[in-house]
């Protein structure tokens, strides 16, 4: 008896999807089949869908990812061996620097840089980025400005983030103050006003801070609730510096 239960709670939830999804509605009689239909409608309808999830995507690639670590350098690799394009080298450039291998990184992006590559601003971001990465701070800042130099319209939140970040590191505080009041006004979330306000609070402003920390908790208050699970860190570290 539970067993049939199950078999009509699995049918009536089959039969609401395929009314919800817009499917056509013969699926609702082939559900009526015990067995084979509900099975036919899962694996032909219902298990490609979740293969395109963007979520059940990214829990299979971090799963693969524990599972084997090295995967992906691997095949960024191999595709390079197979074809020495300069798209295959900024790619496996990228998955050293997010491997931890910040020599190899640096390397290629440099590489990337030459010949038709010279001059690419976003390739010259994830230069910097791996710079910063590797404690190489004036080299960082370095970049940035260079990108700007080559590349006046270049307009990044992430790279003036890092250029603020980079000050910081260097002991440029009054700079880097500066540069965190600029780009947390516009940056897409709540790390760039947080680590402002951190500063602000290492220097002694105290008030200032508070009024940054504050600003983002009001923000956090008001919005949905998939940036509040998103931004879920850096609200918490704001209200737990508010003085």
């Amino acid at each position: 008896m539970p067993i049939i239960g199950l078999s009509l709670i699995i049918q009536i939830a089959l039969a609401i999807h395929v009314v919800r999804t817009g499917r056509d509605r013969y699926w609702i009689f082939i559900l009526l089949m015990p067995g084979i239909g509900p099975a036919l409608y899962f694996f032909t309808q219902v298990l490609p869908d979740l293969g395109q999830s963007r979520g059940v995507h990214n829990a299979k690639s971090s799963l693969l990812k524990a599972i084997d670590p090295q995967r992906e350098l691997r095949k960024k690799k191999a595709q390079l061996q197979l074809a020495n394009t300069l798209d295959n080298k900024k790619k496996l450039a990228e998955e050293c620097l997010e491997s931890g291998m910040l020599s190899d990184a640096i390397e290629l992006f440099q590489s990337c840089l030459k010949g038709v590559g010279e001059g690419d601003s976003d390739t010259m971001l994830k230069l910097a980025q791996a710079y910063f990465a590797n404690g190489d701070y004036k080299l960082a800042i370095q970049t940035l400005d260079d990108i700007i130099t080559s590349n006046p319209q270049f307009n990044s939140t992430d790279g003036h983030l890092l250029y603020a970040r980079s000050l910081e590191k260097l002991q440029r505080f009054a700079e880097a103050i500066k540069e965190y009041q600029v780009v947390s006004e516009n940056f897409p979330g709540e790390e760039a006003r947080v680590r402002y306000g951190l500063l602000l609070l290492q220097q002694g402003e105290t008030e200032t801070a508070n009024d940054v920390f504050n600003l983002t908790i009001s923000r956090s208050k008001l919005a949905p609730k998939f940036y509040q699970k998103k931004e879920k860190y850096w609200i918490k570290l704001a209200e737990s510096n508010l003085c």
